[in-house]
C-alpha cells in the first residue's frame, strides 16, 4: 500500500512539473512575439524563465534520487547475497576445474577397419586445477550400464568414457590414451587395472604424478583421448559430454571432417544447471555458411554444477 501510494505521488510530481514547465515554454514564447509591449514581454519571459527553471531542476533531481535510490538498494542486496553464499560457494570453487577446454573431431574409419560401423573420436581437454594428487587416472568402461559411470567419480578421475558392451577396452583401435600432462610435463603411466562392472568391464589406466607438482598449487593438465562412436546408418548422431566435477568456465568446440557428409549442426547448451547468474554464454556455429555444417562451439563463461551436460546432433547423408 505503501508503495502504491508512493508511485501515485511521484506521477503527481511529474504531471505537476511538466504543467509547470509547458507554461513556462508558452510564457516564453508569448513574451517572443509580444516585441511591441516590452513590459508585457520582460514579465512573461521572467515568468516563463522561472516555471522552466523550476520543472527542470526538479525533474532532475526526482530522477536522480529514484536512480540513487535503485542503485543503493540494488548494491545492499548484492552485498546480502555475497555475505551469505560466499561461504557456501567457496568450498565449492576450491576444487573447481577453471579454463575448462574440450576438443573433438569426428572422423569416418579408413577402408578395411575392424569396426566400419564406429566413427573415430579424437579428443584433446585440457584445464587448470589448483591441486593434485600422487596418481590421477583415466577409465574406459565397456558396458550396458550407464550408471556405472557413477562407480569412476572423484578428484583422482581424470577422464571417464564408456564404450559398448561388445567392444574391448584394451583394443587400441576402440580406445587409446595418448599425452597425459600436467604443466607441459609428461606423467609416467603405470600398468592398467581391470574391474568388472555391471554389463561389462572397465579399464583404469594410472599415471603417477611427480612430487613436486604435488606440493605446489596451481596446475594445467591436459589428455588426448581417441575413442569409437557407433552411427551405421542413423542419419542423425548425438555427441555429448557431460561434466563431474564444478567447473568456473568452459569451451566445448566439435570439428565435423567432411567426409562424413554433414548436412546440418546443431549446438546444444540447455541441459546445464549453472550455479548463480548464467550470463554471457555463447551457442554458435564455429564457422559461417558453408562451412558452418562442419564446426560447433559452445562458450560457457559461468561456473557449472556436476551432472551439466552439452551436446552436438550431427544430421548427415547417408548413402
Amino acid at each position: 500500500m505503501a508503495a502504491s501510494r508512493e508511485q501515485q505521488l511521484r506521477k503527481i510530481l511529474v504531471l505537476v512539473n511538466a504543467l509547470a514547465l509547458s507554461m513556462g515554454l508558452a510564457c516564453v514564447v508569448t513574451a517572443s512575439l509580444l516585441t511591441h509591449q516590452q513590459v508585457v514581454a520582460t514579465v512573461l519571459s521572467l515568468v516563463g524563465g522561472a516555471f522552466v527553471s523550476a520543472a527542470v531542476v526538479t525533474l532532475a533531481i526526482g530522477s536522480l534520487t529514484v536512480r540513487e535510490t535503485t542503485e543503493q538498494v540494488d548494491s545492499a542486496v548484492l552485498r546480502g547475497m555475497q555475505d551469505v553464499l560466499g561461504p557456501v560457494r567457496d568450498p565449492l570453487f576450491a576444487g573447481a576445474l577453471s579454463a575448462y577446454r574440450y576438443d573433438c573431431l569426428l572422423a569416418p574409419p579408413p577402408p578395411g577397419d575392424a569396426h566400419p560401423d564406429y566413427l573415430y573420436q579424437s579428443f584433446r581437454i585440457s584445464y587448470r586445477i589448483e591441486t593434485l594428487p600422487r596418481t590421477v587416472s583415466i577409465a574406459c568402461l565397456s558396458s550396458n550400464d550407464d550408471g556405472c559411470l557413477d562407480r569412476f567419480t572423484g578428484p583422482e578421475i581424470l577422464l571417464r568414457w564408456m564404450i559398448d558392451d561388445n567392444l574391448d577396452p584394451d583394443d587400441p583401435a576402440i580406445f587409446s590414451i595418448g599425452a597425459v600432462r600436467v604443466d607441459t610435463r609428461d606423467l609416467e603411466r603405470k600398468p592398467p587395472t581391470h574391474e568388472a562392472v555391471t554389463g561389462g568391464t572397465a579399464r583404469i589406466d594410472h599415471f603417477s604424478v611427480p612430487h613436486e607438482a604435488q606440493v605446489t598449487s596451481g596446475h594445467l593438465v591436459e589428455l588426448s583421448v581417441t575413442a569409437r562412436k557407433y552411427v551405421g546408418n542413423d542419419r542423425r548422431v548425438r555427441i555429448q559430454a557431460q561434466i563431474f566435477r564444478h567447473v568456473t568456465d568452459a569451451e566445448y568446440r566439435l570439428t565435423i571432417d567432411p567426409a562424413i557428409r554433414p548436412t546440418r549442426l546443431g549446438v546444444n547448451a540447455s541441459e546445464i544447471s549453472s550455479l548463480g547468474a548464467a550470463h554471457g554464454a555463447s551457442v554458435r556455429a564455429t564457422f559461417p555458411a558453408p562451412f558452418n555444417n562442419l564446426a560447433g562451439l559452445v562458450q560457457l563463461p559461468f561456473p557449472l554444477q556436476p551432472g551439466s551436460v552439452m551436446a552436438f546432433t550431427i544430421d548427415r547423408e547417408v548413402p
